[in-house]
């Protein structure tokens, strides 16, 4: 069975199965892109799902923080 053939089939049991099913799924879903490669680090290692979300809410506190700067001051640093 293909994939569109798959899909097909879990659109169609989707409406039937119990929520015990749907959390184990889910579950499975979760974990298996959990550690899929989705970026990489400056240094050119591999970057998990998981750790590039945690790179976002650390980027995001820091802005929250005003610990940031322009992009003129960095390009002032790169000179």
């Amino acid at each position: 069975m293909g994939a569109l053939e798959l899909r097909e089939k879990w659109k169609q049991s989707i409406k039937t199965v119990d929520i015990r099913f749907l959390q184990m799924v889910d579950a499975l879903y979760e974990g298996y892109f959990k550690n899929e490669v989705v970026a990489y680090h400056p240094d050119g290692t591999p970057m998990t799902r998981q750790e590039y979300k945690m790179a976002l809410d650390t980027a995001e506190a820091q802005i929250d923080k005003g610990d940031y700067i322009s992009a003129d001051e960095f390009e002032q640093e790169e000179s």
